[in-house]
C-alpha cells in the first residue's frame, strides 16, 4: 500500500529562464558563448601518462561520457573520491532550460545519478568570448605547480563577472583559484586542508587516466593533472542507453513514468540497498505531489512506492 506523508516545506519561487541554451565553441584560446547553436569543439592531447596500477577516466573522457548521457552544454565537471575510495565524476549539464546533475563511476562509467531541475536565472552564462577550460586550467596550475585540477566551473558572479572557479589538489591541501574568464587574470586564491587531496597524493598521484573506458573503445592515455581543454557542445547523436544491471536506467525511468503518466521524472539514481542493485526514481506530478519508486535493477519490478505532498 502506498504511504502518504505530509511534509511542510517553505515554498520556493522558480524563476523562468529562456528556452535557448548557451552554446560553447573554442576559438583559439577563447571560449565563445552564444545563445544560438551548439558547435563542436576540438581538444589538445595531453602528455603521456605515468604508469600505475590504477586507471580511471580522464576529465576529458568524463566530459564526453556525460554529454552522451545528456547531449547539452557542460557547465561543470568534478573529480570526486567517495568515502569507500571509489572514484566518481560529477557533471552539470544545461539543456533546453533544464539543469542535469550527473554522477557516474570514473572506472567503469556506471551512471549513479541523473537528476534534472529548472535552470536558475543566476546560473546562466552571459553570451561572450572567454578563455577556454584549457587556458583556465593552465592559469590555475601556474599558481599551484605540480597540482591536480579536480574541479573546474564556469559561472557568472555579480561582483566578479564571468569567472572560472578552479580547485587544485596538492599534497594535503585544496587550493581555490578564481580566474577572470575574460582575460585569465587571477582574482584571488586560497587554500585549506582537504582529506581528498591527501588521499589523491598518497594513492592516485601517479595514476594513469584513459580518454575512453576499455569496453567503450580503444583507450588513449592522458595525465591526470590536465583537465578538459574546452567545454564540448552537444554532439548530434541520440542518447545511448546505460547498461547498468539487467535493465537500463532509461528503462527504469519508463517504468516509473508509466505509474504516473502525467508526471515528470526529476531524478534517477542507481545504488545498492541491502545487497541488491536498485534504481531510485523520483517523479513530480503537478505542483504538489512527488512520487518515489524503488525498482529492482535485475528485473524491473517495483519494490517500494512512496507518495509525498510537497506543499
Amino acid at each position: 500500500m502506498k504511504r502518504i506523508k505530509m511534509i511542510s516545506i517553505a515554498a520556493a519561487l522558480v524563476l523562468a529562464v529562456s528556452a535557448s541554451v548557451p552554446a560553447f565553441a573554442a576559438a583559439g584560446d577563447r571560449l565563445v558563448v552564444s545563445y544560438t547553436t551548439n558547435t563542436t569543439t576540438s581538444t589538445t592531447a595531453a602528455p603521456a601518462a605515468q604508469t600505475s596500477s590504477v586507471t580511471f577516466l580522464s576529465m576529458k573522457g568524463a566530459m564526453d561520457l556525460a554529454l552522451k548521457e545528456v547531449p547539452g552544454v557542460l557547465k561543470s565537471i568534478e573529480f570526486d573520491i567517495e568515502d569507500n575510495g571509489s572514484l566518481r565524476y560529477k557533471a552539470e549539464i544545461h539543456y533546453n532550460s533544464k539543469e542535469y546533475d550527473l554522477e557516474f563511476s570514473a572506472t567503469d562509467g556506471t551512471v549513479y545519478q541523473n537528476k534534472q531541475d529548472t535552470i536558475d536565472r543566476d546560473e546562466a552564462i552571459p553570451a561572450g568570448s572567454y578563455i577556454t577550460y584549457e587556458k583556465a586550467a593552465e592559469v590555475a596550475l601556474g599558481q599551484v605547480k605540480g597540482g591536480f585540477v579536480s574541479k573546474l566551473t564556469l559561472e557568472s558572479r555579480w561582483n566578479d563577472g564571468v569567472v572560472y572557479d578552479a580547485e587544485v589538489w596538492l599534497n594535503d591541501a585544496e587550493y581555490t583559484i578564481v580566474i577572470d574568464a575574460d582575460n585569465g587574470t587571477v582574482l584571488r586564491s586560497g587554500w585549506e586542508k582537504e582529506s581528498d587531496a591527501s588521499y589523491y597524493t598518497k594513492n592516485l598521484a601517479g595514476a594513469q587516466t584513459v580518454a575512453t573506458l576499455p569496453d567503450k573503445g580503444t583507450a588513449s592515455t592522458t595525465t591526470p593533472s590536465t583537465p578538459s581543454t574546452s567545454t564540448p557542445s552537444a554532439p548530434q547523436v541520440s542518447k545511448p542507453t546505460q547498461t547498468t544491471g539487467s535493465i537500463t536506467m532509461d528503462k527504469a525511468r519508463e517504468i516509473a513514468q508509466a505509474q504516473v503518466p502525467n508526471g515528470r521524472v526529476t531524478d534517477v539514481e542507481y545504488e545498492y540497498e541491502h545487497g541488491r542493485a536498485v534504481y531510485e526514481v523520483e517523479v513530480k506530478e503537478g505542483y504538489y505531489w512527488e512520487y518515489k519508486f524503488v525498482i529492482d535493477a535485475s528485473n524491473g519490478s517495483i519494490l517500494f512506492t512512496e507518495k509525498e505532498y510537497d506543499d
